[in-house]
């Protein structure tokens, strides 16, 4: 990874919402680059309540949502919620943007099929940038002045991540970490590149996944065994690379699948996800565990990583990638961990 690497956390669940703020604070004092929230209503605060105050509470750090939908928002309540947010916040905002997800699941509805989730994200960059989008029949263009809004688009599936490779200034790939996994996954967002002539330099690419970091390594894949089974679910229809165990365990936690439990620690449907399996997934172990499965991405071209906080001690695995991550990345090549 160079020396522009990206460090990002995400926060994701029923907590109150000042603890969202208070993390956004602890993320900026703790030296990362962003802070990602998460936005599955009634399991999470009110995405732009959330944004909103911590922008009013943080003056450096960028916020961004990970992540919205194109499904239980309209995309002008998106497009107009993230002008006055990036207003207000000075131009710090990113909008993370996926099919549906959790956010979806959990009231009866169903993803976004791909064409249309690529209308809908097409029509949300035109809004923000200030252009004349005809919804149903009516012209219409966002009236607040703001900074430019760049868009991330968040994927596990083939099509996804061709769409983020035409439009997207980001892709967030929630196909685990593993390089394998990431180089298969990035073959589908190059396709997208190529098709509308954009050049691979241009787009941050995220690696998103859950994280604890603790001394006693079984602990934090505990604690992060239940993203790396929906995971598993979202991948195992389509990935070649990890071979039959991916498949066959995505289709196991895919019949069994709880969205009431979806990544809480315990789930019953991450049962069959194994602690090697596991670790394909997340970022958890040991500082220099977690160090050294970011080393493997390098060659990935992964620029940017979003931890998803999980676990019992959050403020102690933000303290661990600010004490012993982070400053080892910003370091000079030759001082950083090996893989």
């Amino acid at each position: 990874m160079s020396s522009s690497q990206c460090w990002s956390k995400g926060l994701w669940g029923p907590f109150p919402l000042r603890r969202y703020v208070e993390f956004a604070v602890l993320a900026e004092r703790s030296g990362f680059d962003s802070a990602w929230i998460g936005d599955t209503q009634l399991m999470t605060p009110d995405l732009y309540s959330a944004l909103a105050l911590c922008a009013g509470a943080t003056s450096r750090i960028q916020l961004g949502s990970g992540v919205t939908n194109t499904v239980t928002r309209d995309v002008t309540v998106t497009a107009g919620g993230f002008l006055a947010l990036n207003e207000f916040a000075g131009g710090r905002c990113l909008l993370g943007i996926g099919v549906g997800g959790s956010a979806v699941a959990t009231v009866g509805l169903r993803e976004d099929p791909a064409r249309e989730f690529r209308r809908k994200v097409d029509e949300i960059t035109r809004l923000v940038r200030g252009e004349m989008v005809t919804m149903r029949g009516t012209d219409t263009r966002g009236k607040i002045a703001a900074p430019r809004v760049p868009i991330y688009i968040a994927s596990s599936s083939p099509l996804g991540l061709r769409i983020a490779g035409e439009l997207a200034d980001g892709v967030i790939l929630n196909v685990g970490v593993a390089p394998s996994l990431v180089d298969e996954a990035m073959q589908h967002v190059e396709r997208g590149l190529r098709a509308a002539g954009r050049d691979r330099r241009n787009l941050d690419v995220a690696v998103f996944a859950g994280s604890s970091i603790r001394s006693d390594r079984r602990r934090a894949i505990d604690e992060t065994r239940s993203w790396a089974a929906t995971t598993a679910r979202r991948i195992g229809k389509w990935m070649t690379a990890g071979g039959d165990e991916i498949q066959q365990v995505g289709a196991t936690v895919l019949r069994q699948y709880d969205w009431n439990a979806h990544i809480a620690a315990g789930a019953k449907h991450a049962e069959s996800v194994s602690d090697d399996l596991a670790r394909q997934f997340v970022l958890a172990g040991t500082a220099d565990d977690v160090a050294g499965t970011i080393a493997k991405l390098e060659c990935s071209g992964v620029t940017h990583v979003i931890a998803l906080l999980m676990g019992e001690d959050l403020d102690g695995t933000v303290g661990a990638y600010a004490r012993d991550i982070i400053p080892a990345w910003r370091q000079a090549p030759a001082t950083r961990h090996s893989a």
